[in-house]
């Protein structure tokens, strides 16, 4: 049987914003001898506002529910920004831009991957039920032994069936981790496979 742990939103650690304007629930975090190397994590925006300066990170967001925001980005040569309207749509975006969220009407929640730009990338996809998950890294310039983090976010109570083993319930905002590589079926629900690797 395949070897994971869930880790469900009631053990996530509480963690204030670097701009006092809130908190995120950190869901995974990895340090070394350099400093931060990645971090998973699920936050709620409740007012416009400027995001915290992650200079270093790249950043990837997630729409988790609400009725969506605009992303305004802005680095020392150029502007860009997404547009976030619908469950599970994708923002990625350098930590070190100068980036301005407008709610569209009311809170949102996400879930927030950030990694070291310099040596470390997040594959994140959404999947929605019925679907194969490829729980398994098909470039052969990456090794095995370069995964970092491989796991499965469920963004609502989701079933999945992975391969003999009994199918898993898991709660809406639990984190499925899994510790080999394998592949499963979403038989009900949606949610985000996250991948971390170095580079």
């Amino acid at each position: 049987m395949p070897n994971f742990i869930i880790i469900e939103q009631s053990q996530f650690l509480r963690m204030p914003w670097k701009n006092g304007l809130g908190e995120t629930l950190e869901i995974q975090r990895h340090e070394d001898k350099i400093g931060l190397r990645f971090r998973i994590s699920q936050a709620s925006v409740v007012e416009n506002g400027m995001f915290s300066d992650f200079s270093g990170l790249h950043r990837t967001l997630v729409l988790l529910s609400g009725e969506g925001m605009t992303l305004e980005h802005t680095d020392s040569s150029s502007k860009s920004s997404h547009i976030l309207n619908k469950l599970l749509d994708i923002a990625r975006f350098s930590g070190g831009d100068e980036t301005y969220a407008t709610l569209k009407s009311g809170k949102i929640e996400d879930l927030n991957i950030m990694v070291r730009d310099t040596d470390t990338q997040a594959k994140v996809e959404a999947y929605s039920a019925p679907c194969s998950v490829l729980l398994s890294n098909n470039d052969t310039s990456i090794s095995t032994s370069d995964t970092l983090f491989s796991g499965f976010y469920a963004a609502e109570d989701t079933v999945m069936d992975i391969e003999s083993a009994t199918p898993l319930l898991i709660k809406a905002h639990s984190m499925v981790i899994f510790s080999e590589e394998i592949n499963a079926t979403l038989a009900q629900g949606n949610g985000i496979l996250i991948k971390v690797t170095a580079i």
